[in-house]
């Protein structure tokens, strides 16, 4: 069971639980100033302290703690590289703010997460994004009678007051304490029903971005760079393997240790699909192609 997540390496004048409060403008900097001197002098939590002074109510502090748990490992699984250390050793935590998370639950989340990603990101390539409202009198009741119905969120409805052609993806992510996920899913959803639309980048962002090269110029290069490439292997398969053609027998042993370990890759990614599915439906999927309808990936 997973109670929670720490920074070790962070001040604790400034724990990340405070700084996500922050950008999501539930208080401000001066405000946990003196809720911090609260914690200091009367040797209480963090947690306890911004209740005392009020500044939040304990449904959204519970809220709040479970998504930065939950966001927290979702981006330890965007790391490529890293190193660890285990330790075992007695934890302690406040079960009136603190819900534990099953690992197993939550793994298998990320991993869809992790699944789902590049095609959230071929969308939304840059948080500093900033998105429109097509038409500012028109409501989500518009999905109501179309098939885009079905795919309606309470999630939904929260990000598209959000949008006002000011904000950033990334400011509407802070706000909404949805997620960044889904909070990416379903502003999707919304461009492609057509209630909402792309407008720019941020301006600050693009100012420092240097101009990058055409790109006839880059798929000319790969061109050339693939047709040298296959220049030289026909000549190397007409020198060296004219006798046993495309593969040689060790070649082929080589292939099949590593195709092998790839298929149980594949199939665990599928196990791992249907078990999502299971806990979001309640049953198995009859077949694949339902697992494709809620955006599950299938071998």
């Amino acid at each position: 069971m997973i109670v929670g997540t720490a920074f070790p390496s962070e001040s604790p004048d400034d724990p990340p639980l405070v700084r996500r409060m922050i950008r999501g403008g539930l208080f401000s900097p001066e405000q946990w100033k003196a809720a911090c001197d609260q914690h200091k002098e009367q040797l209480v939590s963090v947690e306890n302290a911004l209740l005392n002074t009020g500044m939040v109510i304990r449904e959204d502090l519970i809220a709040v703690i479970r998504l930065l748990t939950f966001e927290t490992i979702y981006g330890l699984f965007k790391w490529e590289e890293g190193i660890f250390h285990f330790e075992t050793k007695t934890i302690s935590y406040d079960p009136n703010l603190v819900e534990p998370l099953p690992s197993e639950y939550l793994l298998l989340d990320v991993l869809r997460m992790v699944d789902e990603w590049p095609l959230l990101a071929e969308r939304i390539p840059t948080f500093d994004m900033v998105l429109n409202k097509s038409n500012p009198v028109a409501t989500l009741d518009e999905l109501a009678g179309t098939p885009w119905e079905k795919k309606r969120t309470v999630e939904m409805d929260v990000l598209y007051e959000l949008v006002d052609g000011r904000r950033t993806i990334q400011e509407i992510i802070d706000l909404s304490f949805i997620g960044e996920f889904d909070t990416c899913k379903n502003l999707i959803v919304l461009m492609d029903v057509g209630l909402v639309q792309p407008i720019s980048i941020d301006a600050s962002i693009e100012k420092g971005k240097k101009p990058k090269a055409p790109s006839y110029l880059k798929d000319a290069g790969a061109y050339l760079v693939v047709g040298v490439l296959a220049i030289f292997l026909v000549f190397q398969v007409g020198i060296n393997r004219w006798s046993h053609f495309p593969f040689s027998s060790e070649e082929v042993q080589r292939w099949r240790a590593v195709r092998d370990p790839l298929q149980k890759i594949e199939k665990l990614k599928d196990m791992n699909a249907r078990d999502v599915f299971f806990l979001e439906e309640g049953r198995y999927p009859a077949s694949p192609s339902e697992m494709v309808k809620k955006g599950l990936p299938t071998r």
